[in-house]
């Protein structure tokens, strides 16, 4: 036995003890303690020697842990917080490796044995690992950005001596960019910029709307445009309410060629220029975070010369400056909703399975219009993230908000947690009511509630997604435990039968997928006559790929939904019938424990099946799309001409996905696809994980 000498070190300083008290509990000099701890690992003679002599609680808890054998799966550190889960997968799969030698081995129980080290093997590969996301979204301004800062603990000292976060809040607004903090040995700073000809696009949209005097890009990308290319707007001495453009003087100079333009402010921007994409900082620096700060501030803002404008910037922290957690936690601080939650990035982070989403919302509309919408998406789209845990609510009162709250009998809250309580109430209803079903609702006023608290209250939300693993393993676990105790192998194998011959039966009533229940534009319908619609020429600018408006991820999207819908039933009927076998065998606990597996599996395959799904959907008519020239030309027309545009553009979208004959092929294209998925991940995954074969 080995221990890590960190370990070590960690339980002499929990124990409050010197260097020096510890060299002579240990009776040699302090540089020998100081060579062992600067050491990687220490041999088991002098780590029984040195925790012995620490003597607490702690360091006993420590020599007990690294005595135990493991030899089947990877020993966890002893602060892995599933360390004793981990420790019974361990025993089981020795268990079985003893059973199987045995002569009470029966070779009728390969099967069963086999389906149940895997399983334990699985479940205890994703408990290693404590490595996890945690993502914040939430609607423009809503003070997400403030609050992470806050709860992570990445703050400097600001005016006054008050706290401020070391991300720029841009006073209410957004950020440029989706920003990633990550935990690494020093401070550092990566940026992937946009390309150029997704910069150039941007300047022609705000040039656009100088000259139209409507419509344009976010304010964020037209302050890091303006700032890039010295253009900033002046005050005006003569009319303090309007600021001069030059912007607009240029375009009259140019006799409104807009091209000459946005030729003129990209060469100004000096593109060639800006090729840095990362810093880094040593984290023996004591002004790291504000180094941090200034940086992202001035990328943020277009005003460090090296840096081109932002897709993704990941800022690297040491562990010591953020607010600690037992788990490996990535934050990733999302761009904020803004009319559309219809996202590619926001679908992958709530389908991670290693990700806890924390939708923000604000207090007195909570759970409020966007993250109401995600949800109901989210829903709409069979994703599991809800019923497995994955996303918590945030709601972020400011003031006495929470103060002013009335309950059913009128009456206004005793204290602040009552005030919480009445609304986190109200909020459920809500949820309930839309058909969402219940989710953990937090509460954080940035200045007067505790961070400490509701940090750890988030990382328990993170130890919530792991427990379905942890209860996964626990249950095979005492399969195992059965298994080799109380050997059946006539009546499993009775019951074996049974089952390949219902999932034969199970295949044979739902191996065909229902008919198209849900046109595969509808969703993209619905978002455009919700959108905004600056957002939605962007994206018709870009023929549909446009991180704000997606509408080939949105056309993807319906394919999804409307596979969940198409295969809701059928999965209800399959569910059903396992259902049915589990209480028949109820007296075999091996056969009852696979046959919930069974059902668990099938779940996890139909998420793979209704992801397949959007891919099958997405990638089935982008040609067609990317394909229509003059259909791009038409709607980009449209923009400038009047009111009812969303209107008019919903309808040219629908006319052309109904009206286009060649679309009927992409159409049959789906139809097979989608039914192939549904045979090869959810029919045949049934035949073979129950078929006996030769073996019986």
């Amino acid at each position: 036995m080995s221990i890590p000498t960190l370990i070590l070190k960690r339980a002499r300083e929990d124990a409050g003890l010197r260097q020096t008290a510890m060299a002579e509990r240990l009776s040699v000099s302090g540089s020998v303690i100081s060579r062992l701890e600067h050491s990687e690992t220490t041999d088991e003679t002098m780590a029984r020697r040195y925790l012995e002599a620490v003597d607490t609680p702690a360091s006993r808890d420590i020599l007990e842990f690294y005595s135990r054998e493991w030899r089947l799966s990877e020993r966890p550190t002893v602060y892995h917080p599933d360390r004793e889960a981990l420790w019974e997968g361990e025993r089981a799969l020795q268990r079985l490796e003893v059973f199987e030698r045995s002569a009470e081995y029966d070779a009728l129980l390969a099967a069963p044995l086999s389906l149940i080290r895997t399983n334990i093997e699985a479940s205890a590969a994703f408990l290693g690992e404590t490595e996890h996301a945690m993502a914040w979204i939430g609607t423009v301004g809503v003070g997400k950005t403030t609050a992470l800062s806050h709860l992570t603990n990445l703050m400097i000292p600001g005016k006054n001596g008050i706290p401020q976060p070391v991300f720029p809040a841009s006073g209410g607004r957004t950020t440029t960019s989706e920003v990633v903090i990550r935990i690494a040995p020093a401070y550092g700073i990566a940026v992937e910029p946009k390309s150029e000809d997704e910069i150039r696009l941007l300047v022609a949209e705000m040039v656009r709307a100088v000259a139209d005097k409507k419509g344009g890009i976010s304010t964020e990308l037209d302050r890091v445009i303006r700032n890039m290319a010295d253009l900033k707007k002046q005050k005006n001495p003569e009319d303090i309410r309007n600021q001069i453009d030059p912007i607009s003087a240029m375009i009259q100079l140019a006799n409104g060629v807009q091209d000459d333009v946005v030729e003129e402010v990209v060469n100004r921007m000096r593109l060639g220029e800006r090729t840095e994409t990362q810093l880094i900082l040593s984290e023996t620096n004591e002004d790291g975070l504000k180094w941090l700060s200034k940086n992202i501030t001035a990328i943020n803002f277009g005003q460090d010369p090296r840096f081109s404008i932002p897709q993704r910037v990941t800022v690297f922290v040491p562990e010591t400056a953020v607010r600690r957690s037992p788990y490996g936690l990535s934050i990733i601080d999302t761009k904020g909703m803004h009319v559309t939650t219809e996202r590619s990035d926001l679908q992958a982070l709530t389908n991670d399975p290693r990700t806890l989403t924390v939708l923000c919302c604000a207090f007195n509309d909570a759970p409020g219009a966007d993250p109401m919408k995600l949800m109901k998406h989210i829903a709409e789209l069979g994703s599991d993230a809800i019923e497995r845990h994955r996303i918590v609510l945030l709601v972020l009162p400011q003031g006495d908000q929470a103060m002013k709250v009335i309950d059913d009998s009128g009456e206004p809250p005793e204290s602040v947690e009552h005030g919480y309580a009445i609304r986190a109430a109200q909020v459920e209803d809500s949820l309930v009511e839309a058909g969402i079903g219940r989710l953990p609702i937090l509460f954080f006023n940035a200045i007067e509630d505790s961070a400490a608290k509701v940090w750890d209250q988030l990382n328990d939300r993170v130890g919530g997604v792991r427990q379905y693993q942890v209860d996964r393993l626990a249950r095979f676990v005492a399969l195992s435990e059965d298994l080799v105790t109380n050997v059946d192998a006539a009546r499993i194998q009775q019951a074996r039968v049974a089952i390949e011959v219902e999932a034969q039966a199970i295949a044979k009533a739902y191996g065909h997928l229902p008919s198209s229940a849900r046109p595969a534009h509808q969703t993209l319908i619905n978002e455009i006559k919700a959108g905004h619609p600056s957002s939605i020429a962007a994206s018709i600018k870009r023929r549909g790929s446009w991180d704000n408006f997606e509408i080939h991820h949105m056309v993807g999207a319906g394919v999804r939904t409307d596979a969940n819908r198409r295969s809701n039933n059928h999965m209800l009927k399959i569910v059903g019938r396992l259902e049915g076998l589990e209480e028949r065998f109820a007296a075999l606990p091996e056969v009852k424990g696979l046959l919930e597996t069974l059902r668990e599996d099938i779940a996890d395959w139909r998420q793979e099946f209704l992801s397949r799904a959007l891919s099958v959907g997405r990638n089935a008519f982008k040609p067609y799309l990317d394909g229509s020239i003059e259909f791009w030309s038409d709607l980009d027309a449209r923009y400038g001409q009047g009111n009812g545009y969303r209107g008019d553009i919903a309808d040219m979208v629908e006319s052309w996905f109904e009206s286009t004959p060649a679309l009927d092929e992409a159409r049959k294209r789906v139809d097979v696809r989608l039914s192939d998925a549904w045979n090869e991940l959810i029919i045949a995954r049934l035949i073979e994980a129950t078929e006996i074969g030769e073996e019986g």
